[in-house]
């Protein structure tokens, strides 16, 4: 079986036929685990623009809970399936011949821009402001993945560790945990960690160059952020944001809304502290500086969705 969308002669989907496709029913479906490895998410059930691509979330569990009866403009008909995340920041409408029943398969922690730190132990000589207790860890890991309380990984991010040893990155330029640290895995993807010069460390392990330093403490709108290295860097904002309403992030010249930005590249920041029911353009972004703006009270405030 085969993704009823169509393609052309290099693989890339045709968007005018994608324009004319009729949903010809939908249906509610009872609230079942699944995972999916490949195929494409779209916003709609109209397939009109691919959200997210399966392939980057082999290890995401994701609930379904309805399926729409598509007609396409060669008159052939599909199903697919809604399935959205736990924490409710990915989901879609994908071909029913990619969604399998049952909770994702656990990530193996080889990859390389990681592997370092997952293969470590922990050291006697490593400070214990580099350490996460296990009931800390809990509550970090609760909160982002319900996306309901995301302050306490955020005030952990924003408070910087100790110096250790080892360099910042690997040999391809990916940002990695100090030596002796350990991966603080808080879902079966995304992590945080401390780096050798005490910043902490951000990120999903299927995307290690979007890995983020997240610079120690809480930052002005007014400064000049710059960015002379090769990986990414998130600040902290401070204030209430665009008109003091704790909405989005207040504009900062030269960067964007995250929601400009592609949303298969923004697949690779989906650590990123911000509350379930937040605006996401409570962040900003600078492609070419490699750098992040996330206003804190926007991002924690859970109003958009009020």
């Amino acid at each position: 079986m085969s993704d009823p969308i169509t393609y052309d002669s290099s693989g890339v989907i045709v968007a005018q036929a994608s324009k004319k496709n009729k949903v010809l029913r939908y249906k509610k479906l009872a609230k079942k685990a699944v995972h999916v490895s490949k195929g494409n998410m779209y916003s709609s059930a109209k397939l009109s623009k691919i959200s997210h691509k399966a392939k980057n979330y082999k290890h995401t569990t994701f609930y379904r809970t309805k399926q729409a009866k598509v007609i396409k403009t060669n008159k052939k008909t599909a199903v697919y399936n809604y399935i959205k995340s736990k924490n409710g920041k990915t989901k879609g409408w994908i071909w029913h011949g990619y969604v399998k029943n049952g909770k994702a398969p656990k990530a193996k922690t080889k990859s390389k821009a990681v592997a370092t730190s997952a293969k470590s132990k922990s050291s006697s000589s490593v400070s214990s402001s580099n350490k996460i207790s296990k009931s800390k860890l809990q509550s970090m890991s609760k909160g982002f993945s319900s996306g309901n309380n995301i302050k306490i990984m955020n005030n952990w991010l924003i408070k910087p560790g100790k110096k250790g040893s080892g360099p910042l990155t690997n040999s391809k330029g990916y940002l990695i945990p100090a030596k002796g640290t350990k991966l603080n895995m808080l879902d079966s993807t995304s992590y945080v960690a401390t780096l050798s010069n005490g910043h902490r460390l951000s990120g999903i392990i299927s995307h290690p160059k979007y890995a983020l330093e997240v610079m120690p403490g809480m930052h002005s709108n007014s400064e000049t952020f710059t960015n002379k290295s090769n990986h990414w860097k998130l600040y902290f904002i401070s204030g209430n944001g665009k008109d003091g309403k704790k909405i989005v992030a207040e504009p900062h010249t030269g960067y964007k809304p995250i929601s400009h930005m592609n949303p298969q590249l923004q697949n690779g920041f989906g650590q990123l502290g911000i509350n379930i029911n937040s605006d996401p353009d409570s962040v900003l972004y600078n492609w070419t500086n490699k750098t992040l703006l996330i206003n804190k009270a926007s991002a924690e405030s859970g109003l958009f969705f009020k």
